[in-house]
């Protein structure tokens, strides 16, 4: 897998493996290549912009897809891009 941006040492919550009961790489797969799930506009083009500038990016992910009310998974780098944080919304 080719990744569009750096993903640095990746850091999940407890919070976040205890919900998942898992670690989330298909999540962490779609984040590198730039499919950032369900981002508002803003956050969208915060995205673009952090692109050009090493800054930080979000994505955002319903632990269930499939039941709208289930809570979000939250990738974020950092500024820099050394650490990815997965952590529950």
């Amino acid at each position: 897998m080719q990744t569009n941006f750096l993903l640095g040492t990746i850091e999940i919550t407890k919070p976040a493996r205890l919900l998942l009961k898992r670690v989330p790489l298909d999540l962490i797969a779609r984040h590198a290549v730039n499919e950032h799930g369900t981002l508002t506009r803003a956050e969208r083009a915060r995205n673009e912009l952090s692109m050009k500038t090493i800054g930080p990016i979000k994505s955002r992910y319903r632990v269930d897809p499939t039941k709208t009310f289930t809570p979000h998974i939250v990738i974020e780098n950092d500024k820099g891009w050394s650490t990815t944080i997965i952590r529950v919304e």
